[in-house]
């Protein structure tokens, strides 16, 4: 994700109005690394915000999601994440803990991605994703 200023104004050139509840979820984002469920964020800001609806934290990550500034990932079978950071990399679920930990493909020598087009498909972006036992589990 963008700076917080960054990225109001792409929301902002987009016409989203931006209410102090639309806000809260938009700082929640920014440099968060748990990569939380619409759920958990509403859950999170509802106690500062009593009239945060599910519905705006819902629609205030999809508008995210579509103007490039989070990814939703479909990690936990039946649930979505949402990662602010929208650089190319994995993503690790710890099938004992739960924690979404992110895989940075630089690390892994022997994981190459395609890039530009396979079989004729031109490919737009790539979500790798690994379950297992987190390193603080084992």
């Amino acid at each position: 994700m963008h700076s917080f200023d960054k990225t109001i104004q792409k929301l902002r050139q987009e016409g989203f109005k931006l209410t102090p509840q639309r806000l809260a979820v938009i700082k929640h984002m920014i440099g968060n690394s748990r990569h939380p469920s619409a759920l958990a964020i509403h859950k999170d800001l509802k106690r500062r915000y009593p009239s945060l609806s599910f519905s705006t934290v819902y629609n205030t990550l999809n508008m995210l999601e579509r103007i490039e500034e989070v990814q939703s990932l479909n990690v936990i079978d039946g649930h979505l994440n949402y990662d602010p950071d929208i650089s190319t990399h994995g993503h690790f679920l710890c099938t004992k803990c739960g924690t979404i930990h992110d895989i940075r493909f630089e690390d892994c020598d022997d994981i190459k991605l395609p890039q530009g087009e396979i079989g004729g498909h031109t490919i737009s972006s790539i979500q790798v994703s690994f379950k297992g036992t987190c390193r603080i589990c084992r």
